[in-house]
């Protein structure tokens, strides 16, 4: 079961003004029509999104394409997400609506919030397999949710660190001068990291933030993301990972119905549970496979599998191979010549 990851246009504002007279060929060439980025809710395929930021960046020798267009985006291009988001009273609980709605926006990608020492480490995991094109995409994806966090706070945050879990595009000052930090390669995760303290202050009322927008605004993201019973099981499933009982009952209660109810939509739709779980499951071990140096015993503890075995098995069936042999399967493919 293959799901579909898409992003809205409007997350790439920006492109033709950064790219000019070299935009439209390279949409055609990665099959993208013009006229696609006119529209701010039409959905680009991740993949090809992909291929054209790394055409771009390549063609015009701007290794830090993808931060730049990051400094396009407004909380307004997130369309309903940004209008959920300028309603959040701090950037925790900003984080939480954009985690548990960013599929209005990108079905793509998953953020992950941790807490150690005085520190808040947001990490951002892709979805779908990746690829060795995806880089420019990486980069501008942790911009943006950077800039997000600076126009919702209504100051310039500076991160304690950022992340990627790729090797350097460019010169390590572009980097710096994009975040203001220490910027690390070839890391675990893409991630940034912020003082705890900053995630906890206020955030000031941007516009239309009273409790009656705010639940108008809540009400139609739920009503916008139960339209796809798919995407919102595996966005659930997503959040809940590493808990051992992923189940249709624990879902459908999340969802707030009853059991034989989503079991009878399922069904309708010609959904498996078990199968989107497992999806949801080895495509984030893909992910994790390649893009981070996480060993394989933690990340089938992370994923919620009972034992190494278990995970394994799942694995050897959906990709034909085990866990280690395709992560060292990736190694190879990435540095074999073109």
């Amino acid at each position: 079961m293959a799901a579909r990851y898409v992003v809205r246009s409007a997350s790439i504002n920006g492109f033709f003004a950064e790219v000019g007279e070299h935009a439209e060929p390279i949409l055609r060439e990665v099959g993208v029509d013009p006229d696609q980025l006119s529209v701010a809710d039409n959905p680009i395929e991740i993949g090809q999104l992909h291929q054209m930021l790394a055409l771009a960046a390549s063609r015009l020798n701007r290794p830090d394409l993808g931060m730049r267009l990051a400094q396009h985006q407004s909380v307004g291009d997130l369309g309903l997400l940004g209008k959920v988001l300028s309603c959040a009273a701090t950037l925790r609980e900003a984080f939480a609506i954009a985690q548990r709605y960013m599929s209005l926006h990108s079905s793509a990608e998953h953020w992950q919030l941790h807490q150690f020492a005085g520190r808040v480490q947001v990490a951002r995991v892709e979805l779908g397999q990746s690829d060795h094109q995806a880089q420019q995409y990486h980069e501008m994806a942790l911009a943006v949710f950077h800039r997000m966090s600076c126009l919702l706070s209504g100051e310039q945050l500076r991160p304690l660190r950022v992340t990627f879990a790729h090797s350097q595009v460019g010169p390590m000052k572009l980097y710096q001068q994009h975040f203001g930090c220490e910027v690390l390669l070839d890391q675990e995760h893409d991630s940034l990291n912020y003082p705890a303290a900053v995630f906890r202050r206020p955030l000031p009322v941007l516009a239309h933030g009273h409790k009656v927008e705010r639940a108008g605004y809540i009400q139609a993201a739920r009503d916008q993301l139960e339209e796809n019973l798919e995407l919102n099981i595996r966005n659930l499933i997503t959040e809940l990972l590493g808990l051992k009982e992923i189940s249709v009952n624990s879902i459908a209660a999340l969802l707030n119905l009853h059991p034989r109810s989503l079991q009878r939509r399922l069904k309708q739709e010609h959904l498996v549970f078990r199968d989107l779980l497992q999806d949801v499951r080895v495509n984030l071990a893909c992910w994790h496979l390649q893009a981070s140096r996480c060993d394989i015993t933690s990340l089938s503890d992370m994923l919620g599998y009972s034992d190494l075995s278990s995970f394994s098995r799942a694995f050897r069936r959906r990709m034909g191979v085990s866990p280690a042999q395709w992560r060292q399967r990736v190694k190879v493919d990435a540095v074999a010549p073109c």
